[in-house]
């Protein structure tokens, strides 16, 4: 199959987008250690699942789905369910190889999730990294604190306005992500950490 004839249905060009964003950090490596000693927990946290729901919203569209994120390591797993269990999108992999299973059971195969988002919508979008923000946390590399709740990177602003304690974690349960004309808002209802959080082999 041509990546380059492939085209998406609507919901799925949608679920792409914000899987890209989701893990592109994952894409050649996420850091798994800091040697930063007054670094919060959750950097060090690197097993996690996050069950919730999304929007996303441009110029043109909104669209909102199910959200289960199963993070272990280098290794990740989202799936994207639209209402009632319909248009289920699932991506997988680890760096280097991802794989995006749609709804049909077709399967598409790239070494990054940009390549995904470049070859199936043809949009070079520049993507930010999210596998650090939903943890609270800037992403490697400079970045502007804007008060206690709020960070700007990369040109996105990121909101966190609610928290849920986990243990010795403090981890958003409730965040914003805006640049220009897109708009993510994600809603963390069950935030699982430890060894046991994901059916994932390490």
């Amino acid at each position: 199959m041509s990546f380059m004839t492939y085209h998406f249905p609507t919901y799925q060009k949608i679920a792409l987008l914000v899987l890209a964003i989701f893990v592109s950090g994952c894409a050649t490596g996420p850091q798994l250690t800091t040697q930063d000693p007054d670094a919060p927990p959750a950097a060090h946290l690197w097993q996690w699942r996050a069950q919730g729901k999304m929007a996303f919203r441009d110029a043109n569209q909104s669209q909102s789905a199910n959200l289960d994120w199963q993070q272990q390591g280098a290794r990740y797993e989202l799936l994207l369910t639209g209402p009632l269990g319909q248009g289920a999108t699932r991506l997988s992999g680890r760096p280097f190889n991802v794989t995006l299973t749609l709804s049909d059971g077709q399967q598409i195969q790239a070494a990054s999730p940009e390549q995904l988002l470049r070859r199936g919508l043809q949009w070079p979008l520049p993507i930010s990294n999210l596998v650090y923000w939903i943890r609270g946390l800037p992403a490697p590399g400079p970045y502007q604190s804007i008060g206690d709740h709020q960070l700007s990177q990369d040109g996105w602003h990121i909101t966190f306005s609610r928290y849920v304690e986990k243990g010795n974690l403090r981890l958003p349960s409730r965040l914003k992500v805006e640049r220009q004309q897109w708009r993510l808002i994600l809603v963390i209802n069950q935030w699982q950490t430890g060894a046991n959080a994901t059916d994932l082999a390490p």
